[in-house]
């Protein structure tokens, strides 16, 4: 099976043929590169659990429909391999929880603060390598898709920038772990290596090693706060779900959290200190968890899907309209 990615298309072999592309005036790509800074905003902020604040971005709508462009035009005719996992068709955390089931150790490793990370020289690379674009275009490129010289979480393009900017050593780390009987697989951040066979401390070690080397190599440092290693005598979880069986599943704190979620909502419903909008937000957390949950445990999230359904924000609105402002 061929691991590496791959964009079987021809080169965009000048920045005229970018311009045709983008269908804009390469005056004015030029401008958009140069300045592509001036077109972020911040989107959200978010306070971690382990500390520290993860800050999204977007872009405003001249620069964002280049990035959708882009997308269409080159992010998503690239053919990926199997191991990326994360915020690409077809993969979710459930697709990429299943590859590590029933397994003797699993070894889950988190990228810290990673799209900040990712900084203008190595996305540059990657155009020129892996796309075969000529340096002028690449870096023409790589200026259109970051902020201030770094990749900005919530772009429209750097999911897959995320994805493919380690290639090349990413590619040789999985073949040797494939010829060990090992499974490793990537949700964007989320680093995943499980094996059916039990392992040594050494060769542990080795796979732990082998990871933080390739890390290194692209300036990128593992959260050790989220390193773990987990034998089949522990309770395995990736993603917060379960892989001891041959199916993934819900834990009981998993479980917990979706009723608890309802069962809140249900007290919201009727609580008049709540505004349609905080409704409508946490109705929207609940229904979220809902689905996930349907992935694994269909009868339970039916279970839950019909009480959400008889407290949706529509019917509220209709009940309490006092409660609109």
């Amino acid at each position: 099976m061929n691991q590496t990615p791959e964009y079987p298309h021809l080169s965009i072999g000048s920045i005229n043929s970018l311009a045709r592309l983008l269908r804009l005036p390469v005056n004015r790509v030029k401008y958009l590169a140069t300045n592509s800074s001036d077109f972020f905003r911040v989107a959200r902020i978010e306070e971690k659990k382990s500390g520290g604040q993860r800050i999204t971005y977007d872009a405003f709508k001249c620069l964002k429909d280049v990035h959708r462009r882009l997308k269409v035009q080159i992010f998503q005719r690239v053919i990926y391999p199997s191991y990326l996992q994360g915020s690409l068709k077809g993969c979710s955390y459930i697709t990429n929880v299943k590859n590590h089931t029933k397994s003797k150790i699993v070894i889950c490793e988190d990228i810290s603060n990673y799209f900040p990370s990712i900084k203008s020289p190595l996305i540059e690379k990657m155009f020129i390598r892996l796309f075969s674009f000529p340096e002028d275009v690449a870096r023409i490129l790589t200026q259109l898709v970051t902020l201030n010289g770094l990749l900005p979480q919530g772009g429209v393009c750097s999911s897959y920038i995320a994805n493919l900017i380690m290639w090349e050593k990413e590619v040789l780390l999985v073949g040797s772990f494939e010829k060990r009987g090992l499974t490793y697989t990537r949700y964007v951040d989320d680093i995943t290596v499980s094996s059916k066979a039990h392992l040594t401390k050494s060769e542990i070690s080795e796979v732990i090693s082998s990871i933080y080397g390739m890390m290194k190599h692209y300036g990128i440092k593992p959260n050790l706060k989220k390193h773990q290693v987990l034998g089949d005598g522990s309770h395995q979880k990736v993603h917060n779900v379960g892989v001891n069986g041959r199916r993934p599943s819900f834990g009981k704190e998993e479980k917990k959290r979706v009723r608890s979620a309802v069962h809140k909502l249900k007290l919201l419903f009727d609580s008049p200190d709540c505004t349609y909008e905080d409704y409508l937000a946490a109705f929207g957390r609940a229904s979220s968890l809902v689905g996930k949950l349907k992935q694994l445990n269909e009868q339970q999230a039916t279970k839950h899907r019909g009480e959400l359904n008889k407290i949706k924000p529509s019917f509220r609105n209709a009940s309490n309209s006092n409660l609109v402002e």
